[in-house]
């Protein structure tokens, strides 16, 4: 029966919903100068003016989220002095954070904006979203972190019943299986565990069990990728008796059906045991829970009259829900607070409800989701396809212009969510495109889950594979470093790109 299914798998094909980058050759030097592509000098402009700096999606790396907030400076006493393990060498830069309470803002004028998308797709989910929580705790009127989809999709699977209908469950682009280990305790031999963290207390502790199910699951994942059947699988324990109708939108298989069979009820048990704590992390009453549903979907800096949003803004939107500029933008961040809670999100998206607010649920998931203000993304809404070479530049502007125009206080609009290796300034600076694939896994591996060095150097001594049977599919080596890069935007209307 095993053999019977990757033979099936080989026929499967699978159809991707994000697109998939793979890593740089070269590593790039940390570049102590900001560049300002307006300017031919490239120098940064003056401290004395307004400043927003914007950090874009992070995706599950809490290291580079720490490096990338190191980078702008904007924090004094971050860490811990000591950079020293007990066990002996440097720690990673995420584990030397000092407590919050001693952070020092370190400028007036200055401000810092996250773009959404903290999780999904890297193993350091839980710690990413803890370490922006406590920014924003810290420096409320400073730190700004808006809603990515992915965590309005996390929120929402608290709704969903049935694990193979949840946005969680599919084989690709969502939860790193790295990331599970994460919501419980660590195995006493674990010095450099977080005792910090918010991990339950009656959470178990890991054990050696959970790091063989750990690579069983990496095991899995690479058969799906090597025969194209991300569609095919979902990443749950196994899928109902009768699940017909699942057949039919492709769904084949659970995760667990490409384990050996002498290791498959244990992966099963576990994986139903890490995906239960997962959604628990992040119920409503939950720290984490509560912080996210707070997220509000738009920010506008008003100093810079730049509105920031994870997706996109269609014309339609724009013209009929943000023509009132700030005060538009607060109602609508308003009426998702109001439904971002367990058991309301899921109606409030599918627009469920007799009043004018519940059909806002579906201008909440466009915000998040649209990629029109793109050139070459016009067919991205209808037939999820893009052009590599777009030659709609000039309409996309067009479409642009004549939308601020008729938002009031709003003269740019910034967003995350698309990624290239670079930040992208569109229609002489009206629009940035600022995920720049800072995380070092989706930067590495796209949208397919790969194990990185930590699990590696935590599997020191085992043979852990890195290819699938056939040797089809090979894991990409995950750097050690970060790369990308993040953008500094002044009052003076100078644009300032920050490498690393």
């Amino acid at each position: 029966m095993y053999s019977i299914l990757i033979l099936l798998l080989v026929a499967t094909s699978a159809v991707l919903a994000d697109k998939a980058y793979e890593a740089h050759d070269e590593v790039k030097a940390q570049d102590d100068e900001c560049k300002n592509p307006s300017s031919q000098d490239g120098q940064c402009t003056s401290d004395q003016a307004t400043s927003v700096y914007v950090i874009g999606d992070l995706h599950g790396d809490v290291l580079c989220a720490v490096s990338w907030v190191n980078r702008t400076g904007l924090i004094e006493n971050l860490f811990e002095e000591d950079s020293s393990s007990p066990g002996g060498g440097a720690v990673p830069l995420h584990e030397r954070l000092a407590n919050p309470s001693r952070w020092r803002w370190t400028s007036d004028e200055a401000k810092l904006v996250f773009m959404g998308d903290y999780v999904d797709k890297g193993p350091t989910s839980k710690q990413t979203v803890e370490f922006v929580k406590d920014l924003t705790t810290a420096f409320p009127d400073k730190v700004t972190a808006i809603l990515g989809n992915h965590e309005l999709e996390l929120l929402r699977d608290r709704d969903v019943n049935a694990p193979h209908d949840r946005y969680s469950a599919y084989s690709y682009a969502v939860v790193h299986p790295g990331e599970y280990h994460n919501y419980f305790k660590p195995k006493p031999k674990d010095v450099r565990a977080n005792e910090g963290s918010s991990i339950r207390p009656e959470a178990r502790a890991l054990d050696e069990q959970d790091d063989l199910v750990l690579d069983l699951l990496y095991e899995a994942g690479m058969e799906v990728y090597a025969h194209n059947a991300h569609s095919a699988v979902r990443f749950v324990p196994s899928l109902p008796e009768h699940a017909d109708a699942h057949r039919k939108r492709g769904i084949q298989f659970a995760i667990t059906d490409l384990v050996p069979p002498q290791h498959r009820l244990l992966v099963r048990e576990r994986l139903a045991e890490y995906q239960d704590a997962y959604l628990d992390a992040f119920r409503s009453g939950s720290a984490l829970g509560d912080w996210m549903e707070r997220r509000p979907i738009m920010h506008l800096a008003e100093d810079i009259k730049t509105l920031f949003v994870h997706g996109g803004v269609s014309h339609a939107i724009g013209k009929s829900h943000l023509s009132g500029g700030k005060d538009y933008v607060d109602k609508l961040n308003s009426v998702w607070y109001e439904h971002s809670g367990e058991g309301k999100l899921d109606d409030f998206l599918h627009g469920k409800g007799m009043s004018a607010n519940d059909l806002m649920g579906y201008v909440v998931y466009e915000l998040l989701t649209y990629r029109g203000n793109h050139p070459g993304y016009s067919k991205w809404e209808s037939q999820g396809t893009y052009e590599d070479h777009p030659t709609d530049d000039e309409e996309v502007c067009k479409t642009l212009r004549d939308m601020l125009g008729r938002m009031e206080g709003i003269d740019r609009i910034a967003v995350g969510h698309t990624p290239e290796f670079e930040i992208r300034r569109y229609c002489d600076g009206a629009f940035l495109a600022l995920d720049s694939t800072l995380g070092r896994w989706i930067r590495g591996s796209g949208n397919e889950y790969c194990p990185g060095p930590e699990h590696f150097e935590n599997r020191a001594g085992v043979d852990v594979p890195k290819t699938s049977r056939d040797g089809k599919y090979q894991c990409v080596e995950i750097k050690k470093v970060c790369e990308g890069q993040i953008v500094r935007l002044d009052s003076d209307g100078s644009l300032n790109v920050l490498t690393m």
